[in-house]
């Protein structure tokens, strides 16, 4: 017998909680992709990269419980957008390494730059199996590392920071070697953010993983969300000097519907800011709302572990 994720049993609670009542809101396939369009000011961003077009997707979860016409559907609205760049924060596979042959038949297409990092479902089931898929795509698969392409005739750096879930995620070692300039960093969990603010420095990190709650509903969910510690559902967030958007994914885990959160693909503008000077990292790791939410520190522990700036 295949074993659920925590997340997974508890969004089955929240349906069985809602069936028979939520109907209008309940789409079993994917309910159509959502364009949500945003301009965000990102500072140090190179002026040549001022109205620079980045379409991102995420958790497509290839398989069964996502209709292969919902990650058709996703594939051509970030086309449509006409991306100078395309980026993809993780989870392609579900539960089965099957998925990477799908991955293969479904997720082809995108006609901008396409670079990608893993997400936890990608690295429990076949991480191996889901990079080659993303590279014989044609699309590069960041495992802790940056790349540097040349956008509108100037640099544009990419940092893909692994999954932390899985405790993957080293952030030196994906930003080493990254040259100043217009950056960008990628990263599935969107606690990733609270490390991150960790350094001080402006930063813009395009996340997934939370499906924005998949299965929402009055009550229920906000109690999920506290069970889990996920405080980053979907959307922009100010975490410090970052800032997270976190995307609401494409795919189903768990469930073959989503409940008040339709699938997503991100339509972002990037604007040009003011240069910020680097400030030193603080050992103080607190995520959006008050300084001081003990209930936001992360692990000092782990943050400890995995993080040590120069």
């Amino acid at each position: 017998m295949r074993r659920f994720s925590r997340r997974e049993f508890l969004l089955g609670a929240a349906a069985t909680a809602v069936a028979g009542v939520a109907r209008p809101a309940l789409a079993a396939d994917g309910g159509g992709i959502t364009p949500e369009r945003l301009e965000i000011v990102v500072p140090d961003l190179d002026p040549a990269h001022d109205g620079l077009r980045v379409a991102q997707l995420s958790d497509l979860h290839v398989g069964p419980k996502t209709p292969v016409e919902t990650v058709r559907a996703a594939i051509a609205e970030a086309n449509r957008f006409r991306p100078d760049l395309v980026v993809l924060t993780g989870d392609y596979l579900s539960h089965d390494k099957a998925g990477v042959a799908l991955m293969r038949e479904q997720l082809g297409g995108l006609e901008a730059p396409t670079l990608a990092t893993l997400g936890n479902h990608d690295r429990w089931v076949d991480p191996r199996g889901a990079g080659a898929a993303l590279e014989d795509l044609g699309y590069g698969c960041l495992e802790n590392e940056n790349t540097t392409l040349t956008l509108r005739h100037a640099p544009f750096t990419v940092v893909g920071i692994d999954d932390l879930w899985t405790r993957f995620a080293d952030p030196p070692r994906a930003m080493k070697g990254a040259p100043a300039g217009s950056r960008l960093y990628l990263a599935h969990a969107p606690g990733t953010a609270d490390i991150l603010a960790n350094w001080g420095k402006p930063m813009l990190v395009l996340s997934g993983h939370t499906h924005g709650g998949q299965v929402n509903v009055p009550l229920l969910t906000p109690a999920i969300r506290w069970i889990i510690r996920e405080p980053y559902m979907g959307g922009l967030y100010q975490v410090e000097k970052v800032q997270l958007y976190v995307n609401r994914g494409v795919g189903n885990v768990g469930l073959g519907l989503r409940i008040n959160a339709p699938p997503e693909v991100s339509l972002l503008t990037l604007r040009a800011g003011v240069t910020s000077p680097v400030v030193e990292p603080s050992r103080n790791v607190v995520g959006p709302g008050a300084a001081g939410d003990e209930s936001r520190k992360s692990d000092p522990e782990w943050v400890d572990a995995i993080w040590k700036p120069s």
